[in-house]
């Protein structure tokens, strides 16, 4: 085991967030947003009041605003209730890597989300926590580091024509994936990434100060 230690050290449970794909789809979003809101072809003039900026927003609906990727060591035993574990049972650690999305939901904004104080050119916005996607395990580049099967189950696999069903691991490592996002700053950079994307956006509509107040999820 000396060996899985090393690359559990090495690897540990750290997040590497897909900066270029998250930039490419902000810029994405503010193009199109852009166009929504500006209608820089339009010869009509722009309506920035709350309830028009409210039902832009709102057409975003899900807001990817951060992704991470997280390398877990899952290790994971099953016996047999009454047979020793070298007959009946099995043990299998692994390195296995999953995604999870940090995402703001924009559907859902009421009416009292926006308020625009045009004496100031403010926009004030409470958007909801960004919240954490189930995990999305990539098990194409699982690493199997060991496996010990009891001797019936050896046998079974004989017969059988699937023998190593892994669906047990993949889910215990989802459930490791996930909890190290939670324990990561995945929603906190999912904050940040909505916050510039918004000012931004709304700036190139005319807004001069935007404010964005976050509103906790419920525990």
């Amino acid at each position: 085991m000396g060996t899985l230690q090393k690359q559990r050290v090495k690897i540990g449970a750290t997040a590497t967030v897909l900066l270029g794909a998250i930039a490419l789809c902000l810029l994405g979003l503010l193009v199109v947003g852009i166009f929504l809101l500006v209608k820089p072809f339009g010869t009509q003039s722009v309506d920035r009041s709350g309830p028009t900026v409210l039902q832009q927003i709102k057409k975003l609906e899900e807001f990817t605003a951060a992704e991470g990727t997280f390398t877990q060591d899952v290790d994971l035993e099953t016996d047999a209730k009454y047979l020793p574990s070298f007959l009946k049972g099995e043990r299998v650690t692994a390195l296995v890597t999953g995604t999870v999305r940090a995402t703001v939901n924009f559907a859902e904004l009421d009416a009292g989300a926006i308020q625009v104080d045009e004496s100031t050119n403010t926009i004030r916005l409470t958007l909801p926590d960004p919240v954490l996607s189930d995990a999305d395990i990539d098990e194409s580049s699982a690493r199997i580091v060991s496996r010990n099967r009891g001797l019936v189950d050896r046998v079974d696999d004989f017969f059988s024509s699937n023998p190593t069903d892994d669906a047990p691991l993949y889910q215990a490592a989802e459930k490791k994936v996930g909890a190290a996002a939670s324990k990561s700053d995945l929603v906190e950079q999912g904050r940040q990434n909505t916050e510039d994307w918004l000012t931004t956006f709304l700036g190139a509509a005319g807004f001069e100060h935007v404010e964005i107040t976050w509103k906790k999820s419920p525990a």
